[in-house]
């Protein structure tokens, strides 16, 4: 008979990088789905029922993971289980920050930013939970993976006025003035400049660029449509089925630095125009 050889026991370096594979899944959720969030119904849709799906095969995948590595150190195999719970905390844990995170969000840093707090929950982890880790690297692996969450969310908040004024880089730099109302949320998608006014009813205007165009004012099904040979405003009464309302005289565009337009709260991104 050989001489028997003990197996080496499964590194904390070694779990660290299994906890980077086991991490794969949710990745590649975070990535596919968060721009889904800032639809209507997205982080319904997103967490309460693609998010169950997702849970559900990260955590079979760690549990393949957690048989495969430990076939032969069965004694070890607790210290991979892990994998099997993590899952459902990652995603509670994904869920809070989405609704901790601010009105804008810019979809790349946010997949990026998410995506790595994943990845330093799950190879924390695994290194907390390895073999023969010292003590510092311990701890600085618990420290990791109670501190990505929060500092992602502490980003994603210092973030939000440059990601304001980054939204109005292309769109027009104008407010429109109505006689009785004022503006009160404004919004930049692309070229688009939506802005809200409150008077004796709401507005939603949109403001896009038509240069040249001819000056002309007409009136829609749903609003105004009023173009000042720059601009073209396409003006929405929020008023109820059978309601009128009629633009008063004077209604014009004046000019708005970015600074201006991105200290107005956030107005909603899908307004109904005409």
């Amino acid at each position: 008979m050989g001489e028997w050889t003990p197996v080496e026991p499964f590194g904390w370096w070694r779990s660290g990088l299994l906890g980077l594979v086991a991490a794969a899944p949710v990745v590649w959720a975070v990535v596919g789905l968060i721009g889904e969030l800032d639809a209507d119904l997205g982080g319904l849709v997103v967490f309460a029922v693609y998010g169950p799906c997702v849970v559900a095969g990260a955590a079979l995948l760690g549990a393949a993971l957690m048989v495969g590595v430990t076939l032969e150190r069965r004694a070890e195999r607790w210290r991979l289980a892990w994998m099997i719970a993590a899952p459902p905390l990652v995603w509670l844990v994904l869920a809070v920050g989405a609704e901790q995170g601010g009105p804008m969000m810019p979809v790349g840093e946010l997949r990026v930013g998410w995506s790595l707090v994943v990845v330093l929950m799950y190879a924390g982890t695994g290194v907390a939970f390895g073999l023969g880790a010292p003590r510092p690297v311990r701890v600085a692996a618990a420290v990791l993976v109670v501190a990505a969450a929060p500092l992602m969310i502490a980003y994603d908040d210092a973030a939000q006025p440059r990601w304001r004024r980054d939204s109005y880089a292309a769109a027009p730099h104008v407010l429109p003035e109505i006689p009785g109302y004022r503006p009160v949320a404004a919004r930049g998608d692309g070229r688009v400049l939506t802005v809200s006014l409150d008077g004796p009813v709401a507005l939603s205007v949109t403001v896009t660029r038509c240069a040249p165009c001819a000056v002309s004012a007409q009136a829609g099904r749903y609003g105004v449509t009023v173009v000042d040979g720059t601009y073209e405003l396409a003006i929405v009464p929020q008023i109820g089925a059978g309601s009128t309302w009629t633009a008063p005289a004077g209604i014009r565009l004046r000019p708005a630095g970015v600074g201006e337009l991105a200290a107005l709260p956030l107005a909603p991104s899908h307004p109904y125009a005409d």
